[in-house]
């Protein structure tokens, strides 16, 4: 009994011992700093979980206020496949006229056998409106409150819609779908880690992104949570309108589609301020279903080939040429040149576009009659150093600083390249051999049309940002001619187009302009003239040009000619938008300059 008393003693002994030393334990832990610290860490790992925190994207206006991308809330759809095996034909049977989905989709998704490692949710739609939420949520409460079902699973149990679950999220919008897409470029909101691609989306991703911040979610659903206040991206207002860019995109979209080009593009600027109005191509595509554009463009046919696509821009090269030849002094518009159908040089001759032998032509008939041998004397007369400071100066030897992603330029080859040999001089003189964008060529013509002054093209008129505004100024890049050279060249190719009666003339307006076909090179054969490029650059009104328009049709099929393609194009577009663009007609500007006013035009023109 006594050893019995003993073991008893020592056991309570034991058991003391061990239960203080546990309860100093835990006091050092519970007033240890160290310690404390580390059950905190503990503790919100697993309690906590941070999140990356986005705030919502800038929206981008036209010059009028009205959104071209902004942000909607949408719905993701999901099935819990736990709860959803073995009742897809019930689930289905709701989901399938609310979400405007294939029901045999929606069976299939709710029976893909559930597996806690791989297959857990199976989301249906990205995209449900907050209308068909609200129909889910009341086909749910129905069927909650409903006491006998009607339709039996393979269970025999009552059937509900408790798998269905959807979570609130917010996607880039496009309210105009394809109108402009060329310029926005895309968001794509299904993968936003991505960043955007193309046009002003890339460009000011990270101004339009705002900020991004980590937050501690609590996992425990008793635990409140707030979402911290972010301040939005900023806002982008652009140069174009959107009415005026409607109506441009519908012209060139019916002229690449009756010509069977595989491209098309129109620009029109205010050469006075570099202001990009309108920046029209085709094809185009819808960036709400951006993951489409890998189907539409290649390296061959660009999403924006107005900035993105150098080419071989033909005969339209020819007023770059004449405006260097004029300033330089080496030619007058009366100078007389003798065209016998051939120029040699290096016992190479070059040809005019039909072959022809013109005669005796001054430097208006010159560009009347698109002589490429003319101009391969002029760019003599010019010579090789000059004529390639004159190609630098009108900015063609680099890219235009427009703010649209993904700018792309051809270098141009000069003496001492690998590449150049004294023929490249005669040729680039008539547009061949070298290669611009769209983007660049306005941004040259924009210097004849506005006193000898190259502005630098935008597309930005305005940045909002959460605390101030940036508004973007016109800038003079440059000034490649004189004042006195601009007016000369801008008179001399106004008479060019008079005296041939071109397509391009508009009513109302008198403009200076020249058309352009160029050749297209193929691998192994050279230059074919049945495949070209057709081209057309014009502005006006003459005595005080407050538009220059570019033109252009990639390999039109029906009719190849700038002439007879992307000249009469020029004159609708611009006769159609020249209300909306507040542009002056001659007899308005003549009431402005002169103290009599001629007879009285169209009422539907206004002035700015």
């Amino acid at each position: 009994m006594d050893r019995i008393d003993f073991r008893l003693k020592l056991l309570v002994i034991g058991l003391s011992v061990f239960f203080g030393v546990v309860f100093l334990r835990i006091l050092y832990l519970q007033t240890n700093a160290s310690a404390i610290a580390l059950k905190e860490t503990i503790g919100q790992a697993f309690e906590y979980r941070t999140l990356e925190i986005n705030s919502e994207r800038g929206n981008i206006y036209d010059r009028q206020g009205y959104l071209l991308a902004g942000n909607s809330v949408s719905y993701t759809v999901s099935l819990k496949l736990q709860a959803s095996n073995s009742h897809g034909e019930f689930i289905a049977n709701y989901l399938a006229p609310i979400l405007n989905m294939d029901h045999d989709v929606i069976k299939k998704s709710a029976e893909i056998k559930f597996d806690e490692k791989k297959a857990v949710e199976m989301p249906l739609t990205n995209f449900a409106t907050k209308e068909q939420i609200e129909k889910i949520d009341q086909v749910k409460s129905f069927l909650s409150q409903r006491e006998v079902s009607k339709i039996e699973s393979k269970s025999k149990a009552m059937e509900d819609l408790d798998s269905v679950v959807y979570y609130p999220n917010i996607h880039r919008y496009y309210p105009n779908k394809d109108l402009a897409s060329n310029v926005i470029g895309f968001f794509p909101f299904l993968n936003p880690s991505a960043g955007a691609s193309y046009g002003i989306e890339q460009e000011y991703d990270d101004i339009l992104s705002g900020h991004s911040i980590e937050h501690l979610f609590s996992l425990d659903p008793n635990i409140p949570d707030t979402i911290p206040d972010m301040p939005k991206g900023a806002s982008i207002v652009l140069t174009i309108d959107r009415k005026v860019q409607s109506i441009v995109e519908e012209s060139i979209k019916e002229a690449v589609v009756n010509n069977k080009a595989k491209s098309g593009t129109i620009i029109i600027s205010n050469p006075k301020t570099g202001e990009i109005m309108a920046m029209a191509t085709y094809p185009r595509i819808d960036p709400n279903e951006y993951w489409k554009s890998s189907e539409v463009f290649t390296k061959d046919n660009r999403f924006n080939p107005a900035v993105m696509q150098p080419y071989e821009v033909g005969s339209v090269f020819k007023v770059i040429t004449l405006a260097a030849g004029i300033d330089a002094g080496v030619i007058k518009p009366e100078t007389i040149f003798n065209d016998t159908g051939t120029y040699n040089i290096m016992g190479v001759s070059i040809y005019n576009w039909d072959r022809g032998a013109w005669g005796p032509q001054t430097m208006i008939g010159c560009m009347q009659h698109s002589l490429n041998t003319c101009l391969s004397w002029i760019s003599e007369q010019i010579g090789v150093e000059r004529f390639y400071k004159y190609l630098d100066a009108f900015g063609l030897n680099q890219p235009t600083g427009i703010e649209l992603a993904h700018e792309e330029y051809y270098p141009i080859s000069k003496p001492g390249d690998k590449y150049w040999t004294p023929i490249n001089l005669p040729t680039n003189s008539f547009g061949q051999g070298i290669m611009s964008t769209p983007i660049q060529m306005i941004t040259a013509v924009n210097a004849l049309a506005n006193g000898g002054k190259m502005m630098k093209p935008h597309i930005v008129k305005a940045i909002y940002f959460d605390d101030h505004t940036e508004i973007t100024q016109p800038e003079v890049i440059g000034q490649p001619i004189s004042a006195e050279t601009a007016k000369t060249v801008t008179e001399m190719l106004a008479t060019s187009l008079e005296v041939e009666a071109s397509d391009s003339l508009m009513e109302y307006t008198r403009i200076a302009g020249k058309t352009g076909t160029g050749e297209i090179a193929k691998e192994g054969v050279g230059y074919v003239l049945s495949v070209t490029n057709a081209s057309f650059v014009g502005w006006g009104p003459v005595d005080d040009p407050q538009f220059v328009t570019y033109v252009w049709l990639q390999e039109p099929l029906v009719n190849i000619w700038g002439s007879e393609v992307s000249a009469p194009l020029f004159s609708e577009v611009m006769t159609k938008v020249y209300p909306y663009l507040h542009l002056p007609t001659d007899r308005q500007l003549a009431c402005i300059y002169t103290e009599k006013c001629p007879s009285k035009d169209s009422d539907e023109y206004y002035y700015w």
